[in-house]
């Protein structure tokens, strides 16, 4: 079993999740105005409440740890090679900021990329102090987030009117999301209308793209919103490394174990309550889907480990290689499959029809990657970043011949 092919495979399970939460905001384009309680009813169904207990932030929480994973085999390789650190990593967070920003502005208004330049910058000052202070660090992120998320979540649900809480709080996407409204299908919905895209499907190509120009922050403010949590998991993914969990030994496979454990026998009834108690649909996507991230990661080292679905993880790792060619592309994908300036399938709504568009999407992925890599090392965005990305690594070997 190789190692990076077994985080290639972990990384391209996360892209492919996260089109699983992606699809429903594009799908439920054309129900961001007038939205009632029938049309709510109609969106909601048990197969999009099954999706958003399987896909809602989980893999978003599984890709943010793998961020950190890589960051940490990167400061490792840094290490080794006497480069220094802060300022060629600087450098690469510069990039992705950049591609995100282009990403926001021409493919997609919920981008991630942005967010991660942002904790990628501070999370790189930060693993260069001790053990203790990056400690202190996690647990200053995680309580910020959580406090957060329960004020402006749980707390708000519960004592503050709809009224109250747009005048509080007017940023935040998940503000009004009531008690009983808790599939993936209509958070999509309501965070759509909460942001004003209002009929974005609609929208010529330019015109969604001089829209994210003009509500840049009102559309960015997830992006914000999720910086400590973002901290908190990549720290997480360097200490996870540090630990050992990706050495093959007896004391790598008993820390693997444990996350699957702990992530799923935690995870699960955790994400779970959602389903049972209203309550507490305001924490499941940044709160509990974190925990069952650590499963899923868990799960991927266990079906390696025992050499099992060998195909089906050749086929994901060859995503996981490509994993920001093919982050770009899905959304591309289904921008063009979703919105009126392409085939405009959002006017015509239907479940069976957003996760036949999620299939297909991930069925093409798998076989652009796989049919990519058999001439090329590289995907063609990695490609550019990684060349882009070595300019001042050149530079600083050139100086020290």
């Amino acid at each position: 079993m190789e190692r990076i092919k077994l985080l290639d495979v972990a990384r391209g399970l996360a892209i492919i999740g996260t089109l699983g939460t992606n699809i429903w905001i594009f799908g439920s384009a054309g129900y961001s105005v007038d939205l009632d309680e029938t049309d709510i009813s109609r969106i909601g169904s048990y197969i999009s409440k099954f999706s958003d207990y399987l896909t809602n932030g989980k893999f978003l929480g599984l890709l943010t740890i793998m961020f950190g994973i890589g960051m940490q085999l990167k400061y490792a390789s840094f290490q080794n090679r006497g480069l220094p650190w802060f300022k060629l990593y600087l450098w690469s967070m510069i990039l992705l900021f950049l591609d995100g920003v282009l990403h926001f502005i021409f493919v997609f208004e919920f981008d991630v990329l942005m967010s991660y330049s942002l904790t990628g910058i501070l999370v790189a000052f930060i693993i260069q102090r001790s053990e203790r202070v990056m400690k202190i660090c996690m647990f200053v992120a995680a309580s910020i987030h959580l406090f957060h998320q329960v004020v402006e979540g749980f707390l708000m649900d519960k004592i503050m009117t709809t009224q109250l809480a747009r005048t509080l709080f007017p940023n935040n996407p998940y503000a009004n999301i009531s008690a009983n409204r808790s599939s993936i299908a209509e958070q999509a919905a309501l965070v759509r209308q909460e942001n004003q895209l209002l009929e974005i499907a609609g929208f010529s190509w330019w015109e969604q793209v001089v829209y994210r120009l003009e509500h840049f922050w009102v559309l960015r403010s997830e992006a914000i919103m999720i910086l400590p949590m973002n901290v908190f998991l990549f720290l997480l993914g360097v200490f996870l490394v540090r630990k050992g969990l990706l050495k093959m030994d007896e004391h790598g496979i008993r820390l693997q174990n444990r996350l699957l454990w702990i992530g799923l026998g935690i995870g699960i009834p955790l994400n779970a309550l959602s389903l049972f108690s209203t309550q507490f649909v305001v924490l499941d996507r940044y709160v509990f889907a974190p925990v069952l991230s650590l499963g899923y990661l868990g799960l991927v080292f266990l079906i390696a480990r025992h050499q099992k679905f060998v195909k089906a993880q050749h086929y994901i790792s060859n995503v996981g290689k490509m994993a920001l060619t093919c982050y770009i592309a899905q959304n591309i994908i289904a921008s063009f499959l979703f919105y009126n300036w392409g085939l405009g399938l959002s006017n015509h709504y239907s479940q069976p029809l957003i996760h036949a568009s999620w299939l297909g999407i991930t069925l093409f992925m798998i076989g652009f990657s796989t049919l990519w890599l058999r001439k090329y090392k590289q995907g063609p965005v990695e490609t550019i970043w990684r060349k882009l990305g070595n300019i001042p690594v050149k530079r600083h070997l050139q100086k020290l011949t």
